[in-house]
């Protein structure tokens, strides 16, 4: 998790986005413009237009009076400012054909599926930080093997399985505190 590389907790983290500390933001920067990009390019058909798009928003985010509750206010209203940003960039600068060919394919569960699939790929960053008997045993418990399947696989009691994975939960859910990943756990 970002809060986790930068050392501060989530709190500190957000304080230093609402008061335009530049490391915040530069850390911002570097976790979110690749997601981003790709997100904007899935209705602008143009990497270096969803380059643009999205350098322009984050600029007029931080030159506006937004403030961010949390995590995860921060990650949809980044989401939702690149939907709305380059829709408006095809409505000002294409043909209404190809606009509404690009919103018709976009719908407000295509928004959260996209935010979904940022979530999982945010909590395959952490499972990737677990020790590795205690990620093996995540990993096989997501591809839906029992405690004793995995016992088997891993040559370990079940109890085994049981404590490690428990463990393992207790750590994601630790460090996915105040995140919008803790819903998942």
């Amino acid at each position: 998790m970002l809060f986790l590389i930068l050392k501060l907790t989530m709190e500190e983290y957000i304080a230093g986005i609402n008061k335009r500390e530049e490391k915040s933001w530069g850390n911002l920067f570097d976790f979110y413009y690749a997601p981003l990009c790709a997100y904007a390019e899935k209705f602008l058909r143009s990497h270096d237009l969803a380059e643009d798009i999205v350098q322009e928003t984050l600029i007029k985010i931080w030159t506006s009076s937004n403030l961010f509750d949390n995590e995860r206010h921060l990650t949809l209203y980044l989401y939702k400012a690149i939907y709305n940003n380059s829709i408006c960039y095809l409505r000002t600068n294409r043909e209404s054909s190809e606009i509404n060919s690009t919103i018709e394919g976009w719908s407000d569960a295509d928004f959260a599926a996209t935010v979904k699939e940022e979530l999982f790929r945010r909590l395959y960053e952490e499972i990737q930080k677990l020790p590795g008997q205690r990620r093996k045993i995540i990993l096989m418990s997501i591809d839906g093997k029992s405690g004793k399947e995995i016992a088997e696989m891993l040559n370990i009691s079940p109890n085994t399985v049981k404590v490690q994975k428990a463990k393992a939960l207790e750590t994601l859910r630790k460090n996915t505190k105040n995140t919008p990943i803790l819903f998942l756990l």
